[in-house]
């Protein structure tokens, strides 16, 4: 069986960790915000690797066709399903015929819609209304445990409060990894001032505008990197995933993996400030990163395997 995708929204794919296998004749390569496909897949009881559906900007409608959990992180748009108010970080069963209608959203751009037992990415990943998902269905002994607790009250009562993710998505700070081969009144200036996003190229590119940028670029290399911070015009341009191999503008730093779950979730007209570091604090900060997101998803199994014991007693 399937997911029907009623309307396509604005940018609607099927995402997955790896861009090499999402990149098999598709146009949008790997999910931007990883954390948040990695987080929807935590709650349903899937790998990591497993694809979710990335919505952009303004996500559209799911119709499903037979009962199946869910669960939707990264932005806080606000969603429904008939009379039901559907909530971001949560376990839902939908039945046979439900939909599922996004609408505004109070912070980020994107999310990420998991799908218990995993989705099948067949051809282009670009999702279009009319378009079927199909469902593997590759269910383990914790799926059948959960489709049986959620049989009557289809949804959990908990999920991954707002305030869990404070420090990882609501901070307008960003880090650059200096380059030692760019002055530092380069990095001084950057520090020094606040940009605003002015537009995102889809997937490619934030524009940034504020206070200009004085770069000699006489000896930089300019390679084209997700996360890289360049200069075009006096003003940052920050690389999203699907930036160019090579671009002539110089490339003066790098925004930590860490932080481009965030970066991937700034809408035009929000607001950046940035603080540079060396490589070495970028390599702490990103061990510690990966300590938090593993003390996350155990607290995550942990809670699930709970409720579950609890349903059998």
């Amino acid at each position: 069986m399937s997911l029907i995708v009623q309307d396509s929204g604005m940018l609607t794919l099927l995402q997955t960790l790896d861009p090499e296998v999402s990149a098999r004749g598709n146009e949008y390569n790997g999910a931007c915000d990883r954390l948040a496909h990695q987080l929807a897949n935590q709650l349903v009881g899937n790998s990591p690797e497993q694809p979710t559906i990335e919505m952009t900007l303004r996500p559209g409608a799911i119709k499903f066709t037979e009962p199946t959990i869910v669960a939707f992180s990264g932005a806080e748009f606000k969603a429904k399903s008939g009379d039901r108010d559907i909530f971001i970080n949560r376990i839902y069963l939908f039945d046979r015929g439900d939909e599922l209608i996004f609408g505004e959203s109070t912070r980020g751009n994107r999310v990420y819609l998991a799908v218990a037992g995993g989705i099948k990415v067949e051809g282009s990943n670009v999702l279009r209304s009319g378009d079927e998902v199909i469902m593997c269905r590759d269910y383990t002994p914790q799926h059948d445990e959960l489709f049986n607790m959620l049989k009557q009250q289809k949804e959990v009562n908990w999920g991954v409060d707002t305030y869990a993710l404070v420090e990882v998505y609501l901070s307008d700070t960003y880090h650059i990894v200096r380059r030692p081969d760019v002055p530092d009144a380069v990095y001084e200036a950057l520090e020094a001032n606040e940009y605003t996003v002015r537009n995102e190229k889809y997937r490619a590119a934030l524009y940034l505008e504020g206070a200009g940028v004085d770069v000699d670029t006489e000896g930089i290399e300019h390679p084209g990197l997700k996360g890289g911070v360049y200069i075009a015009d006096g003003q940052p341009v920050l690389a999203l995933n699907d930036f160019n191999d090579y671009t002539t503008a110089p490339h003066i730093g790098t925004i930590p993996s860490y932080h481009l779950h965030k970066l991937v979730q700034k809408r035009a007209g929000s607001h950046i400030r940035f603080k540079c570091i060396g490589a070495d604090d970028a390599h702490a900060n990103l061990y510690a990163h990966h300590l938090w997101v593993k003390s996350l998803f155990k607290a995550i199994d942990y809670k699930l395997s709970k409720e579950l014991i609890k349903e059998k007693m």
